[in-house]
């Protein structure tokens, strides 16, 4: 939750924020957000991530 949360820790700790969700929900109908909005943090465990992700 990005008003509640800014994710200092995860970026203390190198993790990577890669976007944020919509707060739509899994079977939300409407493209209305009805959840909080949350941010996407990624820690890599690979040196070549990147590359990795990519194919």
């Amino acid at each position: 939750e990005t008003p509640r949360h800014r994710g200092t820790c995860y970026q203390a700790a190198n993790w990577i924020k890669v976007g944020q969700t919509t707060g739509r929900g899994k079977k939300c109908p409407t493209s209305k957000p009805i959840l909080p909005i949350k941010d996407i943090w990624l820690h890599p465990l690979h040196r070549n991530f990147r590359s990795i992700l990519c194919r």
